[in-house]
């Protein structure tokens, strides 16, 4: 039984040395044998103690998978940053969370000369890529010996957006790690045959199943780079040159790659498993997604914040057996337990939306440094009070119906009130999505400009239309057909692309403020 992430590697290493570990777009690689032995030539140059907070901030290569088994080797926790945020970003997460070390490469000088300002006396180690690809057995005066790490045990911190504005250092140990593992590796019976694709940036909870699946399983992984993550058409290249078993990503991702990267044309008889995580995927694409990948591939929509991981997931049935307007998030993970409740905390019944409640083996330990955020996060289980654990508050809207299937309905703090209607920003997305000329869209709430009292809200949509769509008076025709007048946006302002964050997910805080600016009717 592994009581480490780093359990896998060394297991893998032992017994298939020679199977390709990890690819990337410069054609490096490198076998489990040398993936093991280069990550301990790294860890034997960190000077940290068990626990200890190391940074990896080095561009999504095979020098990157290094930097992070390096660290767990030397009994480290790792902490990933976002090579393409602003160096001040990254400098605030190395001071909030004391980092001790940083892996890091020369092009990324002026955020490693912010790490080196806010956190006087950290190491810097800079990674060589030629160094680890002829890396050797270690024969140093004093070798390695790392800390032996247990279940409970910090692997990493992933640091999210905050309401606030400052990050959040989500801690996850590796016990609730493993317990993702084990579920993944059963759920999609992963093998040493397997070639999963890492599309998600190191510091996006979605790369933890690329990177551990793989190791678990003696299988190997594709990094696509930060370039090819851009051109959906270089994603689809990969995933027929190298042929990818198992693809992992957003579903913008999916929905670019279908529009862009010419699936069809494609040879994927490789694929077997195809997973979307993050966001909702409309249910239209979906479809032509589903129609476009091999009949034999398995499409899932898997759910869960950062703070539980994967919590619930729903396998896409075949095509033409399915006619949901939305996606369900599914059931319950076989390691998770799911509850939904009202505004005082009270299970409701089936069909009745409430906010979700999640109870497991994948939940974080909590925010680093941030007690109190993290007490208001967690409540006892109030549901089976002999068991002595916790329930996160994932902030979620869903319902759940009498086959445990969840309907996601959006977050907690995306419904606002709009003369005195509560509505559900999800909500209205969805039916925006559903339009035959409308491909993408966001809703934001912006204060009223017209007429109306201080502090009155409105609802402005951005949408990326279909050719010939971008008639804002019948798009809202074509709402009021299937929602409230009091749900269709007042303003719409229609858009090349949504703006989106480095995980792939809307970048809502760029919507606020270009909403702020906007006077579109």
């Amino acid at each position: 039984m592994a009581v480490s992430l780093l359990h896998l590697l060394q297991r893998s290493a032992a017994r298939l040395p020679d199977r390709r570990a990890v690819a990337d777009g410069t054609g490096a690689s490198l076998t489990y044998a040398e993936l093991d032995r280069a990550s301990e030539q790294v860890a034997c140059q960190l000077r940290t103690r068990r626990g200890d907070r190391v940074g990896v901030l080095v561009p999504k290569s095979v020098e990157a998978v290094v930097a992070v088994w390096a660290v767990m080797r030397a009994g480290g926790v790792y902490v990933p940053l976002d090579p393409t945020a602003p160096p001040a970003r990254a400098a605030l997460i190395a001071r909030d969370c004391g980092m001790a070390a940083l892996i890091t490469s020369t092009e990324l000088t002026a955020a490693t000369a912010a790490i080196q300002e806010a956190v006087p006396g950290i190491q810097i180690m800079r990674i060589n890529g030629d160094a680890i690809h002829d890396a050797a057995p270690v024969r140093s005066r004093a070798p390695l010996t790392p800390s032996p790490a247990n279940v409970r045990d910090l692997a990493y911190i992933l640091y999210t957006s905050g309401s606030t504005g400052v990050p959040k250092g989500v801690m996850v140990s590796h016990g609730a790690a493993l317990g993702f593992v084990d579920w993944g590796m059963e759920t999609f019976n992963i093998t040493a045959d397997d070639v999963l694709s890492n599309h998600a940036p190191f510091h996006f909870d979605l790369s933890t199943f690329d990177l551990y699946c793989t190791a678990a399983a003696g299988a190997s992984v594709v990094v696509l780079d930060e370039e090819t993550v851009r051109f959906p058409i270089k994603s689809a290249d990969v995933v027929e040159r190298q042929r990818v078993s198992i693809w992992y990503s957003v579903p913008g991702a999916l929905r670019q790659m279908l529009r862009l990267g010419r699936l069809g044309e494609r040879d994927l008889s490789s694929l077997r498993v195809v997973l979307f995580a993050g966001e909702v995927y409309p249910a239209a694409e979906l479809r032509q997604l589903q129609e476009a990948l091999p009949a034999k591939v398995r499409l899932c929509n898997l759910y869960g914040p950062t703070e539980t991981n994967v919590c619930t997931w729903w396998e896409v049935p075949p095509a033409g057996r399915w006619s949901y307007e939305q996606p369900p998030i599914g059931v319950d993970c076989s390691n998770c337990e799911g509850v939904v409740v009202d505004d005082n905390l009270q299970p409701v019944a089936d069909g009745v939306s409430g906010e979700l409640l999640v109870r497991g083996a994948t939940l974080m330990s909590g925010y680093w440094g941030d007690p109190e955020r993290t007490s208001r996060g967690f409540v006892n289980n109030f549901v089976q009070p002999h068991l002595g654990d916790r329930l996160w508050r994932t902030g979620d809207m869903v319902s759940r119906d009498a086959e445990g299937i969840y309907r996601f309905h959006g977050r907690r703090d995306h419904m606002v009130k709009v003369r005195g209607y509560r509505i559900e920003l999800g909500e209205v997305e969805a039916a925006l999505q559903q339009l035959p000329q409308v491909r993408d869209a966001a809703v934001v709430p912006v204060e009223r400009t017209e007429g109306g009292q201080g502090g009155e809200l409105e609802l402005m949509a951005f949408v990326v239309g279909r050719p010939g769509g971008d008639d804002s008076t019948e798009l809202c025709h074509a709402l009021a057909a299937t929602l409230p007048k009091y749900m269709v946006p007042s303003r719409v302002m229609w858009v090349e692309a949504l703006p989106r964050t480095s995980n792939g997910k809307v970048d809502r805080q760029k919507l606020t403020q270009l909403a702020s600016g906007a006077s579109q009717p």
